[in-house]
């Protein structure tokens, strides 16, 4: 009888389907129902069937065979909103009857049509019509047979003598199985009692535990497991005999389907409670609202098929769909699955919102998903999703392509530094200067190129560098030099790169870098003592963006992009013989995070990024406004001001209390420094300078 759905306080009717299964195919979609909570009568021809299916509130299920007659009084009996011929795909008789109890009860029929093996390998196989052309073929050959296309072909093997004793038959475990081999002559060891799936492996371990040398299948494609019988045939050197599928039958896909069925309940629910605008191909979450959506992020390793971890493999043979870019898909086609070619995670979320006909969802990326990968994001979209309560999510990891390029150059990994030049801004050159072992991502061989630029224009154009191109697949080529080898570098290929300084490690890591050692000319700097002092009070973080205001040759600048690596240091300064000067400073002392802004401070604030700290040497008689624009683009930024003149130190006290920051720290500098007299040596004393901090209030 037909379900009720209570909407609106009131309960009317809502119909159901009626499925007839007996395959995978059809248990799969028996669990999609339930988990849509949408109601139907499944059918099954044997006990072992019905084993296999649970019943539930949505479930019900009918076990025994039918004839035509007895499906068309099924059918008006249960008054099915339409009906699902999920049967074998060799079963064309059963499909007949059920088209024709279709058409006299003009019910609606829709056939599952098993998904056909797109491998074109035929090696080793040989295609026969039917079974009887198969065991024709046979009687002329010498060896075992195992036979895998299920009791109901067994007769035409087993009748022939030619075969009898030489014949394996591996099967369901039903009862019926016991009686039919004892009409045919055949020992119990002759029978192989097992349900499936199985795998190459298993596959392969029954031919040579029987030591076949021919498998007899179906063309039943990837749910019937034929790719995993044809690699265990060829693996073991059992010639493959086919039985091909009967002629092409319209129908659909298992996902066509599902959209089906939830285009059909949708439109029947929204007719029962008098819903007006209702779309079909909306997703019914308010009438599923308990089902869970399974999606598996992984990690495909660096692109080949070898690279793939099991528990990815399995993932991805699990899945209903797989999401990934294009050049991971490639790789997954073998496991035949529909596929969306996505890598945006909004854009991923959003294919999962719309597509409730796929349960398990496996989301590719390349490599390891915690190295470099869109992962983390696709995670906050699904979580941020309205209803990301109705998802499970699991990650599984890959082989990264540092582990795998690092095994290729027989080098551990365990120190190297990882950073990545594909689509990102990082101090790569930092990187190098302070590691032994640096690694990096690439996008082609532009990226290739600015690297190699990069580190030859900062002094380290004679570091050794290995690129690895295409890595893991068969154009893998590994190409080595020095840095300036690869200034003009013209491959195709997706790139990745180790570059190796044996000099790294050797210079100083405290601030306070001498004098004398910067290019100065004529311009203003502020001296060793006074410098490593005021870079201490700004307190810097490795990630700060820094503004240097009054920059003059630089040298604060210098050090403040030494220690923020990962961050970014702005010096500004008007002074255009200083330009030059600061320029020089940055090439020598390898800082590229340096970046010279030529103009006047407060103007040319305005279009920075906001800071985190700021030094003030210098401020051309603007350093309030110069103060109140730090403020007002962080108010949280940490100031440190050199002060020569009690003025500016009266000026800077008095900004500071108008914009309502703290005075932390005022700090009077007097240095002296010797000199040499003949064999003596004097001390010079210099100006006394005032170093003050500010922070915001708390």
């Amino acid at each position: 009888m037909n379900r009720k759905l209570r909407m609106g306080g009131e309960e009317m009717e809502t119909g159901q389907f009626l499925v007839f299964a007996g395959t995978r195919e059809g248990r799969e979609l028996t669990e999609f129902l339930t988990e849509q909570q949408i109601p139907a009568v499944v059918c099954v021809a044997t006990d072992y069937g019905e084993a296999l299916l649970t019943e539930n509130e949505q479930i019900r299920v009918r076990t025994g065979r039918m004839d035509c007659g007895e499906m068309a009084a099924l059918i008006r009996e249960e008054r099915p909103l339409a009906v699902i011929d999920a049967t074998h795909p060799y079963a064309d008789a059963v499909t007949e009857n059920i088209r024709r109890a279709c058409e006299q009860e003009k019910t609606d029929v829709y056939r599952l049509l098993r998904q056909e093996s797109v491998s074109e390998q035929t090696e080793g196989m040989r295609f026969f019509e039917n079974a009887a052309g198969a065991a024709d073929w046979l009687c002329g050959k010498q060896g075992n047979i195992l036979l895998t296309t299920g009791m109901k072909e067994l007769s035409v093997f087993a009748e022939r003598p030619e075969l009898r004793d030489r014949l394996f038959v591996r099967t369901l475990p039903q009862a019926e199985v016991f009686a039919q081999i004892e009409t045919y002559g055949l020992s119990g060891k002759q029978i192989i009692c097992m349900q499936g799936p199985f795998s190459r492996e298993m596959n392969a371990a029954t031919l040579r535990m029987t030591d076949a040398k021919y498998l007899v299948t179906k063309e039943s494609g990837r749910i019937g497991g034929f790719g995993e019988k044809a690699e265990a045939a060829r693996e073991c050197g059992a010639v493959c005999l086919v039985i091909r599928r009967p002629a092409s039958e319209p129908g659909f896909s298992a996902d066509e389907i599902r959209r089906i069925i939830i285009r059909l309940w949708r439109e029947n629910s929204c007719k029962n409670s008098e819903v007006r605008g209702c779309e079909a191909q909306e997703t019914p979450h308010e009438i599923s609202a308990d089902k869970r959506r399974r999606v598996t992020i992984l990690g495909i390793g660096m692109g080949s098929d070898d690279n793939m971890t099991v528990e990815a493999v399995a993932a991805c043979r699990e899945s209903d769909c797989i999401i990934g870019a294009s050049r991971m898909l490639e790789t997954l086609r073998r496991f035949e699955k529909p596929m969306a070619s996505l890598y945006r995670s909004d854009e991923i979320a959003s294919y999962m919102e719309s597509h409730s006909e796929y349960r398990k969802f496996a989301v590719a990326f390349s490599g390891d998903i915690g190295f470099y990968s869109g992962a983390r994001k696709l995670i906050e979209a699904l979580t941020d999703s309205q209803n990301d309560q109705h998802t499970d999510i699991r990650l599984l990891c890959g082989i990264s392509s540092v582990v795998y390029f690092a095994s290729r150059l027989r080098m551990a990994w365990e120190d190297m530094a990882l950073v990545s030049s594909h689509g990102r801004e990082q101090n790569l050159v930092s990187a190098v200067r302070q590691n032994r072992k640096v690694f990096t991502l690439a996008s082609d061989a532009k990226s290739i190129r600015s690297i190699a630029e990069k580190l030859e224009l900062f002094g380290l154009g004679d570091v050794k560098v290995y690129v690895g191109a295409d890595m893991s697949y068969p154009t893998e080529h590994i190409y080595e030099g020095k840095a300036a080898d690869f200034v003009c570098f013209d491959r195709t290929g997706v790139f990745s790169a180790v570059i190796c300084n044996e000099q790294a490690g050797r210079e100083t890591v405290t601030h306070g870098i001498p004098d004398e050692v910067f290019v100065r000319g004529n311009v203003p700097m502020t001296k060793e003592e006074v410098r490593s002092i005021s870079v201490s009070k700004l307190r810097l973080t490795r990630d700060a963006i820094v503004y240097d205001v009054g920059a003059g040759t630089g040298s604060v600048s210098v050090e403040c992009a030494r220690m923020a690596d990962r961050g970014r240091v702005y010096a500004i300064e008007w002074k255009e013989d200083a330009w030059k000067l600061i320029a020089e400073n940055r090439k020598q002392f390898a800082v590229p995070n340096l970046e010279i802004v030529a103009g006047r401070a407060p103007e040319k604030l305005n279009n920075l990024p906001a800071p985190t700290h700021a030094f003030i040497g210098g401020s051309g008689g603007s350093l309030k406004n110069i103060l109140r624009t730090l403020v007002r683009k962080n108010p949280d930024v940490r100031i440190v001001i050199n002060c020569i003149t009690l003025e500016t130190v009266s000026e800077t006290m008095e900004a500071a209390n108008e914009l309502r920051m703290e005075i932390e720290d005022i700090t009077s500098v007097s240095i002296a420094k010797s000199k040499p007299v003949g064999s003596y040596h004097m001390m010079t004393a210099r100006n006394p300078v005032t170093i003050i901090t500010l922070q915001a209030l708390r």
